[in-house]
């Protein structure tokens, strides 16, 4: 299955594509802290990101698209730093349920 990612638009990285090719179809946040992506000293500051709302909207539309395509889909939420994926994972599923 494709991996539809969210992450910072750099070089080097996925680029935002959001397709079905399997299911379950497959969406993974990773955050979007730019600044310590290649710049970190250690590997958990990459994904040191809390999402907001606004960020999420748009990923609404593009899931609720993917179950129509996909028997089921997966979201997961790897900007686990701190307690930030639960916390992302909480309110992106409010939002689908809204």
């Amino acid at each position: 299955s494709w991996c539809c990612v969210d992450e910072p638009q750099l070089r080097g990285l996925m680029p935002p594509v959001c397709v079905a090719t399997a299911s379950p179809a497959y969406v993974r946040f990773h955050g979007r802290n730019a600044r310590q992506w290649y710049d970190h000293e250690f590997a958990w500051q990459r994904y040191d990101y809390l999402y907001t709302e606004e960020e999420l909207r748009p990923w609404i539309a593009r899931i609720r698209e993917l179950a129509t395509e996909a028997e089921e889909v997966c979201v997961v939420f790897n900007n686990h730093y701190d307690g930030q994926a639960p916390t992302n994972a909480a309110q992106l599923r409010l939002m689908l349920e809204a």
